[in-house]
């Protein structure tokens, strides 16, 4: 993505907090419990508020959150066009390709 374009762009940072300790987290019946901002973060995106989510590492997107959250991500980003950018490695996910949606998931295992 070039500069001009990523200028157009609305982007979220994903921040987690790393260590032990409280936590804000929602609970959706049927969806499962997930930290508060990864919920807020998903209803951005579905109202198109957010057109880019920036995230240190993506593995992070997976902390605290229940599989159907995560699907629920998922579908989301697919369905709004968004992109993730892992800021650590330089890494921008386009979940609509497999190859990068593959990679993305890969990343729950470590």
């Amino acid at each position: 993505m070039t500069k001009k374009q990523l200028e157009k762009k609305k982007a979220a940072a994903y921040v987690v907090d790393t260590q032990p300790g409280n936590h804000s987290y929602a609970f959706v019946e049927g969806v499962g419990e997930c930290r508060a901002n990864f919920m807020w973060m998903v209803e951005g995106i579905d109202k198109g508020d957010i057109d880019v989510v920036l995230v240190m590492k993506a593995e992070l997107l997976f902390i605290d959150t229940s599989p159907l959250w995560l699907e629920n991500f998922v579908v989301t980003v697919k369905r709004h066009h968004i992109l993730i950018v892992d800021t650590t490695r330089d890494k921008e996910y386009d979940l609509r390709k497999p190859e990068d949606e593959r990679e993305f998931r890969e990343l729950r295992t470590k």
